[in-house]
């Protein structure tokens, strides 16, 4: 517990960048292998977790045993965190910059697969509620399925509520025409998840007035806001951008094997 500790610690000093980490940490802790290696001022902290333990790693690599995670205070130490994964492994490295993916590739094949731009606002960044947008703090049956859209479930929707997530919607009288939620990711993160914007109501600029009154809420409540989106995903992308939102985490997924179908 004191390592636990010791490492959530680390990893909170920085809790933007390390979202993924806590949140890992956090929920399977006691199925995680964590390390924490400390020489003079430096530190690096190396997480490995059961691929099958994450609903998301085990659809997206069903042939991985292991999820690697790390950060660490200098590059130094990558070497004596190396040092500490398991040989013979299928393993999906999920790396946060440059220098740790060369230092990895000296010692594995890479594959990369997957990579995803964490955004948030600067420090002094606000934006203005649009009053035409409907704030809910409980689950809209109406909005479901905008959400189910994005692949969020009935159950998921209702955990999220559970925690305190909240909505943001426009409707045109009981018809929803675009929405997202918020909800806790870690502590003080919250995530602006589950965009959705209908057919007919595209190409308006409606998912930039909901995304911008939920940030509005997001930093009211005093809370740091992440929007998530994968790299390929070129409209939410832009979404980001125009209203200025500032990349603040690029991470990118690499697998050591080849993924065969199951």
């Amino acid at each position: 517990m004191i390592q636990y500790d010791r490492i959530m610690e680390k990893l909170r000093m920085n809790p933007l960048k390390n979202v993924t980490l806590l949140k890992m940490l956090t929920a399977h802790h006691q199925v995680m292998d964590s390390y924490l290696i400390e020489q003079e001022n430096n530190w690096g902290i190396l997480l490995l977790l059961p691929a099958n333990a994450f609903s998301y790693d085990l659809r997206a690599y069903p042939n991985a045993n292991t999820i690697v995670l790390l950060d660490y205070s200098s590059p130094e130490l990558i070497p004596a965190l190396i040092d500490q994964l398991p040989k013979d492994a299928r393993l999906v490295f999920k790396l946060q910059d440059e220098y740790s993916v060369l230092a990895f590739s000296e010692h594995y094949p890479l594959y990369k697969t997957r990579c995803f731009y964490s955004y948030s606002t600067a420090s002094a960044h606000s934006f203005a509620e649009d009053r035409d947008t409907v704030l809910s703090e409980l689950p809209d049956e109406r909005l479901y399925p905008l959400w189910a859209a994005n692949g969020y479930s009935s159950d998921e929707i209702g955990h999220y509520f559970a925690d305190g997530a909240f909505s943001v919607s426009l409707f045109e009288g009981e018809i929803p025409l675009s929405t997202c939620f918020v909800f806790r990711n870690e502590e003080q993160i919250w995530e602006i998840g589950g965009v959705h914007t209908v057919e007919e109501g595209r190409k308006k600029g409606l998912a930039k007035r909901v995304v911008r009154t939920a940030l509005f809420h997001t930093l009211q409540r005093g809370y740091i806001p992440r929007y998530q989106v994968q790299d390929n995903n070129v409209p939410s992308i832009r979404l980001a951008e125009s209203l200025g939102l500032p990349l603040a985490v690029k991470l990118t997924h690499w697998i050591n094997y080849i993924e065969q179908p199951i």
